[in-house]
């Protein structure tokens, strides 16, 4: 479960550094998209020898620039949305392939475990177990069988099996 943890915590922390490289990009990409920022100073020359007909017409130009960085604006907001919805469904379907490969891992170790401790059983022991082991008294958890070990005496070492 930690590593499943560890696993999405990696993932965030690309996805953040991943934002943070299109959040640098984006200020890049600023003057490309909206044009370079106008000075009060240069909008004040723009409007020298204007009339007021001039003027009205400078301040409809502007507006109608204005529209245009909007929209151009619109399409980018757009695009990134997919990009964004994109990139989150694919994440998504990365946390449910990691959760099933991590219930698998922890069945195959579970099985591994029983055979690991059928097989020491036959070796040392001679005996092939004919059903699952499990370590609680009552026989309920299918987990590998374990050894107890007591001290009897100093010298001797009283080793039983349990099993169910």
């Amino acid at each position: 479960m930690n590593r499943h943890r560890d696993m999405v915590a990696n993932l965030r922390t690309k996805v953040n550094q991943m934002a943070s490289t299109l959040n640098m990009s984006n200020f890049a990409n600023r003057d490309s998209l909206l044009g370079p920022e106008i000075k009060p100073a240069d909008a004040m020359h723009r409007t020298e020898g204007l009339d007021n007909h001039g003027i009205v017409g400078l301040q409809w130009q502007i507006m109608k620039e204005q529209d245009e960085g909007l929209e151009k604006l619109e399409e980018t907001v757009t695009s990134t949305k997919h990009i964004a919805l994109a990139v989150n469904e694919e994440l998504d379907l990365h946390i449910r392939l990691i959760d099933d490969l991590d219930q698998h891992v922890d069945v195959t170790d579970s099985r591994l475990r029983i055979a690991e401790g059928n097989m020491w059983l036959n070796d040392n022991i001679g005996v092939v177990p004919k059903n699952s082991w499990a370590i609680d008294p009552f026989g309920y958890s299918a987990t590998m069988a374990y050894l107890s070990a007591v001290w009897v005496s100093r010298t001797c070492l009283f080793r039983g099996l349990i099993m169910r």
